[in-house]
């Protein structure tokens, strides 16, 4: 009954207490930051700084605790009935709003009795500053169009890594450390600060929750019926105009908006494979600095308020969707929106007028903050997946391809490392098709439009090879990873391309007389070969790749060219 009324009154009070309003177009840098939660700690018995890992540059990375009463570590939390809010900053550093409004929360919270209401049911765990390496690069010009602070991070880290790219693949250290304490901590909600950029409008706030197509049933009633009310609820109480994230259609909000599907290089994507909740702040990028720091300062008191308020429904969620996890039998990917599926959205915006530019002469787009809009736009926000593959009984990965059984075990996906030598009943795959992006993205020339062939035989695994049983709560996560045709697998982000070169050759001289004696013992493989003769003209002027068809067809061509690796274990 206390922390009901204590909530109570911080509806009532909070947004009046100027003591816990940001002022100002001055971010603290990472030295600063961590300073702060430093002497935090030192202060408050409910506070603790631990660190977690460290970035691509070596730096320390941090992680504060705030949970009053109920000790520092995931066991004794978990036993005092308590769920875990995780707040991320500067995942983009140049993207600081979270970095000062996490300060602020941490210190109200700490100091103000009313405050610390909020948590009798939540701790809290603040990663200062996650892209070290970039908060350090400071500038005030490298994010062109967004308006303060004064000085601020870059979006790379040491290595150039936009580390909200990287959940799936964990290139870089940062990654693997706040994975690896993710794991350790099971957070129940994920939140990570940004500010958006794209089209202009009232909204101070855009909010972005994993998409509810990509989440489980259970974490999506959780969503619906408790997390986003609250929070609009408390952002209006205090006049805070928010809405959802979105990406243009086209030119303008008023041509349409789409929703974003999520995939699990990003942090919400990664988070619904987790069965948790990711939320991303995106505060807008023309509004003032402080604006914008308020702004995510309040959503992140909205959202420690549902929590508080609603922790069992928010920890059975979590549970039902881990027990549901662990018996589908097929896994959906590849998501997209269906743009087909169209609602009528609130819109809050500005008339938009184009008039002649002054750089190339042509039309331009500008948006009028003297006409304000109210009305509606086309909203589209269902998502489809392009397939779905059946689960099998396990997947069996050769030891050899190490780097990929790393990242299994750092993702707590259960592996077993084989102690003998033993036959598995598997489908085998082989890339057919696929193509690759023209630029690097990521470190990567990823793979797209991938498509394999499959064959049954029995496989044998070797001692030390490792088997990744299916009936876990992390089975999606190990297919998006191991299943070759999945957009963020790691074959599609390059760490099988070794199958992709052939390594042996002929010399067409001393084939000539093989081809021809394989052609002569083989009529269903020259009947192909002049099939294919006679309805490819190039084809059939073309020695060589006639050779290379028969090749392709002979026992003497190596068996492990695109032959995907990984196996599918069915028996």
């Amino acid at each position: 009954m206390r922390s009901i009324l204590i909530l109570l009154s911080i509806a009532g009070s909070l947004e009046l207490s100027a003591q816990w309003r940001f002022q100002g177009d001055t971010t603290a840098t990472w030295e600063q930051a961590i300073a702060r939660y430093r002497e935090l700690d030192r202060i408050h018995s409910g506070a603790r700084l631990l660190e977690i890992g460290s970035d691509d540059d070596g730096s320390p990375m941090h992680l504060f605790v705030l949970s009053d009463g109920s000790g520092f570590t995931p066991d004794s939390i978990r036993a005092a009935g308590k769920t875990i809010l995780w707040v991320t900053n500067a995942i983009h550093a140049g993207e600081p709003d979270g970095v000062d409004a996490s300060m602020l929360l941490a210190q109200a919270l700490l100091e103000s009795d009313q405050l610390m209401g909020l948590t009798v049911n939540v701790a809290v765990c603040i990663v200062p500053v996650y892209n070290i390496s970039g908060a350090k690069q400071r500038s005030s010009t490298s994010r062109a169009n967004q308006n303060g602070p004064k000085e601020y991070g870059f979006r790379g880290n040491a290595r150039n890594l936009d580390l909200n790219r990287d959940f799936i693949k964990t290139d870089s250290r940062n990654t693997r450390s706040l994975i690896s304490a993710m794991s350790h901590w099971d957070p129940d909600i994920y939140f990570e600060t940004h500010v958006t950029n794209g089209a202009d409008h009232q909204y101070v706030m855009e909010l972005m929750v994993s998409h509810p197509d990509l989440m489980d049933t259970a974490l999506v009633g959780y969503t619906e019926k408790f997390l986003v009310p609250r929070q609009y609820e408390w952002m209006g109480s205090r006049n805070i105009k928010m809405g959802p994230y979105f990406e243009t259609l086209h030119n303008t909000p008023e041509q349409g908006l789409t929703g974003f599907v999520d995939g699990p290089r990003y942090s919400t994507g990664y988070a619904a494979l987790r069965q948790r909740i990711g939320i991303l702040s995106e505060s807008h990028m023309l509004k003032p600095y402080a604006e914008r720091v308020n702004a995510t300062l309040q959503l992140l008191f909205g959202t420690l308020a549902c929590m508080n308020e609603h922790p069992k429904e928010l920890l059975a969620a979590r549970r039902q969707a881990r027990a549901s996890a662990e018996e589908y039998l097929h896994y959906a990917t590849n998501w997209s929106i269906d743009t087909s599926e169209v609602e009528a959205h609130v819109w809050s915006g500005y008339a938009v007028d184009t008039l002649k530019s002054g750089v190339s002469g042509l039309q331009r787009t500008r948006y009028d903050h003297d006409r304000p809009t109210e009305g509606k736009v086309p909203w589209m926000n269902a998502a489809t997946p392009a397939f779905h593959i059946e689960r099998p009984v396990a997947y069996l990965v050769p030891q050899a391809w190490r780097e990929v059984i790393d990242r299994l075990k750092l993702d707590a996906v259960p592996v077993e490392v084989l102690k003998d030598d033993r036959p598995f009943v598997s489908e085998i795959q082989r890339i057919e098709h696929y193509t690759d992006v023209k630029q690097p993205y990521e470190g990567h020339y990823l793979h797209r439009n991938i498509s394999t062939t499959t064959e049954t035989d029995t496989v044998m695994g070797r001692v030390g090879d490792v088997l990744v049983p299916m009936g876990n709560a992390t089975d999606a996560l190990a297919m998006e990873i191991l299943e070759p045709r999945c957009a963020d697998s790691y074959f599609a982000w390059g760490f099988f391309d070794s199958i992709l070169q052939q390594k042996e050759w002929f010399s067409d001289y001393v084939f000539e007389d093989i081809a021809a004696d394989l052609l002569a013992k083989d009529p269903v493989l020259k009947a192909a070969l002049e099939d294919k003769r006679a309805v490819e003209p190039e084809f059939a002027k073309d020695a060589w790749a006639q050779l290379y068809f028969v090749y392709r067809r002979s026992p003497y061509f190596e068996p492990g060219y695109m032959r995907y690796p990984v196996v599918r274990v069915m028996e």
